[in-house]
């Protein structure tokens, strides 16, 4: 291999692992952000993994509003879900808006008031 190649690979790789670094930072700043929501809101979780609880409730809307012309239905099956679990719908709400604020804002034009 060339010195010029080499020294290309090499540039390579050193993007990707400080682009793989900027990555995880950012989602660690935002989980970070996602805690600070939900603590604020006084919403009762738990001793669960706050990250995945919010990644989840964007999955729910992600597949639920890919195969439906209508959200309302999507938005109510989530909190619905959400308060199955203990919680009121009120702070089952705020749990999907502050999930939706930080991990999937494409979804925030259903989110209403």
């Amino acid at each position: 291999m060339t010195f010029l190649r080499r020294l290309t690979v090499v540039a390579v790789a050193a993007g990707l692992a400080v682009s793989a670094g900027t990555a995880t930072a950012h989602a660690q700043d935002d989980d970070a952000r996602f805690a600070d929501q939900v603590a604020a809101l006084q919403i009762p979780v738990g001793d669960v993994d706050l990250p995945a609880l919010g990644h989840g409730i964007c999955d729910m809307l992600t597949t639920g509003l890919a195969g439906s012309v209508n959200p309302v239905p999507v938005v109510r099956g989530v909190i619905n879900r959400l308060s199955t679990s203990g919680m009121s719908r009120g702070e089952a709400a705020g749990l999907m808006r502050a999930a939706v604020a930080v991990y999937c804002p494409q979804h925030s034009r259903f989110m209403g008031r």
